[in-house]
């Protein structure tokens, strides 16, 4: 997929593993991450549904724009549903 941010800069998700996108978990999402995976190994032995694991425990995707640093939450659905935050403060500034 491609996604253009304000700024101008075309950001993709073809090459996997990169450095656009992120996962973004909740400590409920943890837990539920974990629920998931303890039960596959207790039923399969082993752990093969990681994408799925990571969808159904609410795993947010985050791409964050290498140009000016905005993050672009669930990126991964439609583009129209995609919500943009951009920096307000870094640190003591």
């Amino acid at each position: 997929m491609y996604l253009e941010c304000i700024c101008g800069n075309v950001m993709d998700d073809i090459g996997a593993p990169n450095s656009v996108e992120h996962l973004l978990l909740s400590y409920a999402a943890m837990e539920r991450l974990q629920d998931l995976v303890d039960q596959e190994v207790s039923t399969n032995g082993e752990v093969s549904s990681w994408p799925e694991h990571w969808e159904e425990a609410g795993a947010i995707v985050v791409w964050r724009c290498q140009n000016c640093a905005r993050l672009h939450l669930n990126a991964k659905s439609q583009k129209a549903d995609v919500v943009v935050y951009k920096i307000e403060k870094k640190g003591n500034e």
